[in-house]
């Protein structure tokens, strides 16, 4: 599904993405430790770190080309001895750096291979655990000259070679799953993480009392992808969303008020929005909502700072194109409404 290798040995299942970003920060990271996110970033997983972890998180600015790593360097040196771990063989690593480093959520774009060669640097400089939330890989539409579909970028994960000088022990953690291309209610994903992150995870009580998450589950899915079932869904749902994508954006791109940005997705879920400054995301979602029964995703929920409030996420994931069409075409005229008003 990657287009490159993945070593068995690195791969162990849980239950799902959101299970294992939220098992990772309770076993090796204690309430008041830091965590950097990108801003705008994922806006549940804002939640696990605040709300249900207590995790310290520290924005970091990006760009087209993903996370600022001048920004990270800085702000990780300054955090340093601020969280609560000490490092140690069960907790070796003092920080957490979350990323959607492939067909960001929300904006779609995928971090620069020179940046993720950065960061996996400044991970090991600083101790740092990278944890990427690996979901939207494999729903790459980037074309071939052919018009086949070429492979996705290659994983965050490939970065932290073993076979690097430098290499101490890991230091990125692929979190992936089955929900985002077979079915949410499936509630399987997968680590692929280093083998001093499996030992930790292995000995832990919570493992150990289930001998494993989700077995059931994933003896379905391993069996499905022997079969080549796996494979051949993903091919029609690239499909599907390629042409979902290409037709909201001539809508947005025919339709939407003078001054707005976006980009148009090669995979993933979303697009995402950029209205003239000045404009209320918040007030045009009541309006969209109230008056014709569309809503989207304010961009200022994205932040944990409470940015981009002119921002505003779409999804294509679940409805089919004609009423992606219909809704978008609502939302320009509402858009284009409010901003000559």
């Amino acid at each position: 599904m990657y287009g490159a290798p993945v070593d068995r040995d690195d791969i162990m299942c849980t239950a799902g993405a959101t299970h294992g970003l939220y098992t990772l920060c309770t076993q090796l990271f204690k309430a008041g430790d830091i965590v950097f996110v990108e801003d705008p970033t994922y806006f549940l997983a804002q939640v696990i770190f605040r709300k249900d972890c207590q995790l310290t998180m520290v924005p970091v600015p990006t760009d087209d080309k993903g996370m600022d790593m001048e920004a990270l360097d800085r702000l990780m040196t300054e955090y340093k001895d601020k969280g609560v771990t000490k490092v140690s063989e069960k907790r070796p690593y003092r920080s957490l750096i979350y990323l959607v480093p492939c067909f960001h959520n929300p904006t779609s774009r995928c971090m620069a291979p020179e940046r993720c060669e950065r960061v996996v640097q400044l991970a090991r400089k600083h101790e740092s655990l990278i944890v990427c939330d690996d979901v939207y890989n494999t729903l790459s539409w980037i074309p071939k000259p052919d018009g086949s579909f070429d492979d996705p970028p290659q994983r965050l994960f490939a970065y932290d070679k073993k076979t690097d000088t430098d290499y101490k022990g890991g230091h990125v953690v692929s979190n992936g799953s089955f929900s985002k291309f077979m079915g949410p209610g499936l509630r399987l994903g997968w680590y692929e993480a280093p083998a001093r992150l499996h030992t930790i995870l292995i000995e832990s009580g919570y493992l150990d009392s289930g001998g494993g998450f989700n077995q059931f589950t994933g003896g379905i899915m391993g069996t499905a992808m022997e079969m080549g079932l796996v494979e051949k869904h993903i091919n029609n749902v690239r499909k599907y969303y390629q042409d979902a994508v290409v037709a909201v954006c001539q809508v947005l791109r025919e339709n939407m008020p003078k001054g707005t940005k976006f980009h148009e997705p090669q995979g993933g879920y979303f697009i995402w929005i950029e209205l003239p400054e000045g404009a209320d995301v918040s007030t045009l979602r009541q309006i969209c909502m109230d008056e014709h029964k569309i809503s989207f995703l304010p961009g200022h929920t994205c932040s944990p700072e409470g940015n981009y409030q002119n921002c505003l996420r779409i999804s294509f994931s679940y409805y089919p194109k004609e009423e992606l069409v219909r809704a978008v075409t609502v939302l320009c005229e509402a858009a284009t409404k409010m901003v000559q008003q």
